[in-house]
């Protein structure tokens, strides 16, 4: 009877051993993989943080520019009956301004983000379209402010908050 309870002590010990070596080596390697996130996440903050001030910052001023000269069409619009020629006009306007626009501040972006910068993008795209529908619908009196506030005001304005709103919420570059 001795021997057997002394075989089980040894057979428990030994387990403990193994849990005790398994919990050891588990727990080292959490903590070099938390160190690695820790490394990770630093460095993207710093990124992060050099894509905003080398980037972002400096374009403030023209991206306000960029939405301000949009606004600008509002001076254009001086009659209900716009002519063909001063549509066209308006939206090679724009078009001009967007592709500025995109050759100064979006190509730098797709440079470092391609994901992020097709969300800037989209957003410009879709407002230049309902720039330009709103334009060539001859039922809509845009000199007419009310109208011209629905249609083609707010949303240059949103498209300008939804931009600051895409700059301010950017988190960085996706993982490799």
């Amino acid at each position: 009877m001795s021997d057997f309870s002394d075989l089980s002590q040894i057979i428990i010990a030994v387990a403990n051993l193994f849990l005790a070596g398994y919990v050891l080596l588990y727990q080292i390697r959490k903590d070099k993989r938390t160190e690695l996130d820790a490394a990770h996440s630093n460095e993207q903050n710093i990124k992060l943080q050099w894509i905003k001030e080398l980037i972002v910052q400096p374009n403030i001023p023209f991206i306000n520019h960029f939405y301000e000269r949009l606004h600008s069409i509002k001076e254009k619009i001086t009659t209900d009956n716009l002519t063909t020629e001063e549509r066209e006009t308006i939206n090679n306007m724009i078009k001009q301004e967007l592709s500025l626009f995109r050759k100064t501040f979006i190509d730098v972006l797709l440079q470092i983000d391609k994901a992020f910068a097709f969300q800037v993008l989209k957003n410009l795209d879709q407002l230049i379209d309902d720039i330009t529908e709103a334009i060539f619908n001859d039922e809509l009196k845009l000199s007419k402010l009310p109208v011209y506030e629905k249609h083609i005001g707010s949303k240059i304005a949103y498209s300008k908050n939804n931009l600051i709103a895409l700059l301010y919420n950017y988190k960085g570059l996706p993982a490799n």
